[in-house]
């Protein structure tokens, strides 16, 4: 284990800490949000409410978990790489289960909601494992060049998500 990438993970924790904090606040209130309006979720609410509401969840949970990962004490690349990968594989897995599910619908997507529902996620996966690559190696610029990118696209992901969630449910 390289001491100086494991010092250099720990100056990064407080970071961590404040972005899985953001984040679980965020899915608490989307919870909350949800619970309330049980209609968005029910089996006969209308599909885009509920992909909505289904990958904002997702985004914030995996805010949280990559976040968490890299709290975990003295874990060399890796772990942490095993890790990023592991969260691509279950994001691509929930990615394509969402485009499957979209592709039935009657429903034709704008550009806009191509690129919001589809192109961010898909850069996230690659991000997730271009940072595994790079962490893999023990080197800190996967955390610059691609943790730090993919958390601002999940989080501003999981925030337009609800926000498009909520001016769906007032229409």
């Amino acid at each position: 284990m390289d001491d100086y990438f494991v010092n250099r993970i720990v100056q990064w924790q407080p970071f961590f800490i404040t972005v899985s904090t953001v984040a679980g606040t965020l899915v608490g209130l989307l919870f909350i949000s949800l619970s309330i309006n049980r209609d968005i979720v029910a089996p006969t609410a209308n599909p885009a409410q509920l992909r909505l509401a289904r990958r904002s969840f997702a985004d914030f949970i995996f805010i949280v978990l990559i976040s968490l990962y890299f709290l975990i004490p003295l874990q060399d690349g890796h772990y942490l790489a095993l890790e990023l990968w592991v969260i691509g594989a279950l994001k691509a897995r929930l990615l394509f289960k969402q485009i499957r599910q979209a592709s039935r619908g009657a429903e034709k997507p704008t550009w806009g909601d191509l690129v919001r529902e589809y192109v961010f996620p898909i850069l996230s996966v690659a991000g997730l494992v271009m940072a595994g690559i790079e962490l893999h190696g023990e080197h800190m610029m996967g955390v610059y060049n691609y943790v730090v990118p993919v958390l601002a696209t999940l989080l501003a992901s999981g925030c337009s998500n609800a926000w498009q969630l909520l001016i769906l449910e007032k229409k």
